[in-house]
């Protein structure tokens, strides 16, 4: 029912507002919806009694009364806003009985972390299936979780970090690697490697390690007849003598003694001698050889020695019975005859310690010269019948200063003097003054090489035979290759 107001008119007795009839008729009707919405339209079912701060009306089962809230009849939907306590008061979550305190993922599924009634204590169910499903590390630092695939518990600090249970290897401490080696063996312990900084699987002791046990020095011993085995690194290996033999130990060294005498001293020498005829054995330790010499050998025994003498003959032997020459032979006659061997025509011998010598001058016949830049003219015989001039030679020397000086059979020139030539002669120039003055053949004052028919060393003998097709009066030059002052004319005649 809409709100309705009584009419009052404009003044007193105006005769303007509601009359009497009609103003009880609202009145009546706003009592009534006040009935009707307070209460069951008989009587109010509000009793504000006597209420304190902070309570509320609440329905009490049969009316509403002031009084706090202290049950909640639906869900609590906080949507952006929190339980919060004041003046750092505690907000205290406390069931009746052994009701546990859940805490749900979402609106569906089941409480995976509550707070037990029956103990109190914090639960939680976190099954995380692989180390990929585990939450971010830096949102969640300090908080552990189980994962089930790898079996084991992990604490978040910078990263997911594994910790050790019971079911752990000692493997999996950061600083212990169990692959050296190929891994351990029995027996073996760990040791610290500064160098890698870690623990690794080893023998009990080393001699670098810090601190040893003691160890088998052998596991087995073999004696000329026995052998024993180590059972334990306590075990004992005893050292008895035997027959005349004392055995003590001082400190860390075993001595062995002989309290007996020596048996007989002399041994066998030799098992068995043998000659060019017949042999001996010896049959005892007191057994004598004899030395005894043949014919032309004596033997003598002095202190340690023995001495074998070649007495007679004193054999020497000739070399060659027989010597035989190009013409006459010898025969040696004695053991100290003595084979000469004397040169002919060109021919010299000499003898120095094991070595004789021979050699061949070039002879001859007489009546016959040779002179530089000569050649042989032999008969059909192979016999040198006499000398010509086959090449035409020049001797030369000089000095920078002088220039080149040339000699031929009597002829001489100086001063780098002009030299004519013939086509189809060959001309031998012996440098006399070597690698002084290299003699060169060129075209030209300073310029190419002249290279057809040219042979020989610039610093030794040099030939040349002068081409047929160079035309008459065709002009080269030889010049020092050092001093290029040193250069005269070659004419083609």
């Amino acid at each position: 029912m809409a709100k309705q107001n009584l009419s009052i008119g404009s003044s007193a007795n105006d005769g303007t507002g509601d009359s009497l009839r009609d103003g009880a008729i609202k009145l009546n009707s706003v009592i009534d919806e006040l009935y009707t919405a307070l209460g069951n339209d008989t009587n109010l079912l509000v009793n504000v009694g006597t209420p304190s701060s902070g309570q509320v009306m609440k329905w009490d089962g049969s009316q509403f009364t002031e009084g706090h809230v202290d049950q909640l009849s639906a869900d609590l939907n906080v949507k952006t806003y929190k339980i919060v306590s004041d003046t750092n008061e505690d907000v205290n979550i406390m069931p009746a009985g052994t009701g546990d305190i859940k805490f749900w993922k979402g609106g569906a599924g089941s409480a995976l972390a509550y707070v037990d009634g029956d103990d109190g204590y914090f639960k939680w169910s976190a099954p995380y299936a692989t180390l990929s499903d585990l939450p971010d590390v830096a949102t969640h630092h300090g908080m552990f979780a189980h994962v089930h695939a790898e079996g084991h518990g992990y604490m978040a600090h910078g990263s997911w970090i594994q910790l050790l249970d019971a079911g752990s290897s000692i493997g999996e401490l950061t600083d212990v690697d169990m692959t050296v080696g190929g891994g351990p063996s029995d027996g073996q312990v760990l040791k610290w490697s500064a160098a890698n900084s870690y623990w690794y699987p080893d023998n009990d002791a080393t001699a670098s390690g810090g601190g040893s046990e003691t160890q088998n020095l052998f596991e087995g011993f073999v004696a000329d007849t026995g052998s024993t085995t180590a059972s334990a690194a306590t075990d004992v290996l005893t050292v008895a003598g035997g027959t005349n033999i004392s055995t003590s130990i001082a400190g860390d060294t075993l001595t062995i003694n002989m309290t007996g005498t020596l048996g007989d001293a002399d041994q066998n020498l030799f098992s068995v001698i043998g000659s060019d005829a017949g042999s001996k054995t010896a049959n005892s330790a007191t057994t004598t050889v004899n030395f005894v010499g043949g014919t032309g050998i004596s033997t003598a025994v002095g202190g340690d020695n023995l001495t074998i003498t070649n007495d007679s003959p004193n054999v020497d032997q000739s070399i060659f019975e027989t010597v035989t020459g190009d013409s006459g032979s010898t025969t040696a006659s004695s053991t100290t005859g003595s084979l000469a061997v004397t040169g002919g025509n060109g021919i010299t011998t000499a003898v120095t310690a094991n070595t004789v010598s021979i050699v061949a001058d070039l002879f001859l016949a007489s009546g016959v010269t040779l002179s530089e830049n000569q050649s042989f003219i032999t008969n059909a015989s192979g016999e040198v019948e006499a000398v010509s001039t086959a090449a035409v030679g020049f001797e030369i020397s000089g000095s920078s200063g002088a220039g080149y000086n040339f000699g031929n059979n009597g002829w001489t020139g100086s001063g780098n003097p002009t030299i004519y030539v013939y086509r189809g002669f060959t001309y031998r120039f012996n440098n006399t003054t070597g690698s002084g003055h290299p003699f060169a053949l060129r075209q030209t004052d300073g310029g190419a090489a002249v290279t057809a028919g040219v042979s020989g060393s610039q610093t030794g003998v040099q030939y040349w035979t002068v081409p047929m097709t160079l035309a008459a009066g065709t002009t080269y030059v030889y010049q020092c290759t050092i001093h290029s002052g040193m250069v005269g004319n070659l004419v083609v005649v």
